[in-house]
Parts: C-alpha cells; structure tokens; sequence
C-alpha cells in the first residue's frame, strides 16, 4: 500500500450547458491536479483543514475537520476511462480528475472501515465518511449518469480527519490501522445512498 500522488485545486469556476441549452457556471473545488507524485515527490503541508493550496467550496458537504482530506483509490480510474470512452470523451484523467485529493493503491472500499486510521510518514488520518457524489460530479465527468454509476459501482472513495498534520509527499508507505467494529466504507456508502434515494421518493 502506498500513496501515488497528492492533489490540490483552488475553487473555480465550473462552466456546463444544461438539458435545455443555457450555459451556467457554477463555483467548484473539484478541479485538482496532482503537485506531487513518485516521479516528482514534492514535500505538501497538511494541516487540520487541508492540504496546503487546497479549497473546498460547499463546506456543508465538504471540507470541514471530518472531511479534511478526500482519498480515492488508483484502481478506480480505469473503470472511469472506460465510462468516458463510451460517451466518446476523453480518456486521458490525471490524478486529481474526480476530485481527490490522496490516491492510494492497494486499498478500496470494502478494505477500509469507518474510523480506520492511515499513517504516511509523520501524518496520521482516520476515515470519517464515503464521498456522496453530486451534480458537480456529473459536470466534471462530462456526462449525466456518472453519479448514478458511482453509487452502482460504489467507487466512491473516503473522507478523512487530520489526526496527526506534517508533510506529506507522494511514494510513502501506507501503514492501514484497522477499526474492527466500524462498518465498512462500502456498507456506509450503500446506507447513504439508499436513505438518500428513499428522500427523494
């Protein structure tokens, strides 16, 4: 288990057309890239809110000290690739295309548990909580159903608190601190996501 590259963005504007053909632009901070990777492994600051030059924009749902730091697993991309390749968009994602700020390998969903912890050099992170995809979502994957995909998939990724702040740099060891009595990320997402689906009704 390692961490294959940190990512940060600043909020900005998020331009799409809507189903009738107006232009709207929103705010966002789901453009991230990546400023460290293994092939370049600059040293980012994590503080308790976040990675150095990092923002979230809707801080009811983002950001926060319970939702500090997004991780999302490498492997997740190629499933991803393939949905855009279906539409005819794009294929080449960078590290930080759907939003996360920690791509990790070696770990997913249903390996990691609610109230997990994470050591990477000197920080430490617990989990908190699976991401909750929304329209922005849809918007930066360039089509409709990609929310609808992730909750079927449950490729949703995790929100962590920043238990131990520090530097923190890409191709560090990940040491996983398990949580035996918390539920898994993929049975939380699955409660979320159905409670979710169950208001709309």
């Amino acid at each position: 288990m390692k961490l294959i590259a940190v990512c940060t963005g600043l909020v900005a504007p998020l331009v799409y057309r809507t189903a009738s053909g107006a232009i709207k632009t929103e705010a966002s901070g789901i453009k991230k890239k990546a400023v460290s990777t293994e092939e370049n492994p600059s040293i980012i600051e994590l503080k308790k809110l976040g990675l150095e030059g990092d923002e979230q924009c809707n801080l009811s749902v983002h950001g926060g000290l319970d939702k500090a730091v997004y991780m999302m697993p490498a492997e997740h991309y190629e499933f991803w690739k393939e949905r855009r390749a279906e539409k005819n968009l794009d294929t080449d994602l960078p590290w930080g295309f759907l939003g996360e700020n920690l791509v990790v390998e070696g770990l997913n969903e249903n390996s990691v548990r609610i109230g997990d912890e994470f050591e990477l050099g000197e920080v430490r992170l617990r989990v908190t909580d699976p991401r909750e995809p929304c329209h922005k979502f849809a918007i930066r994957m360039g089509f409709g159903a990609a929310p609808k995909q992730m909750i079927q998939q449950g490729n949703c990724g995790w929100y962590l608190r920043v238990v131990q702040t520090g530097k923190i740099q890409a191709g560090v060891a990940l040491k996983h601190f398990e949580n035996p009595h918390g539920k898994t990320v993929m049975d939380s997402f699955r409660l979320k996501t159905q409670k979710g689906q169950m208001d709309l009704l």
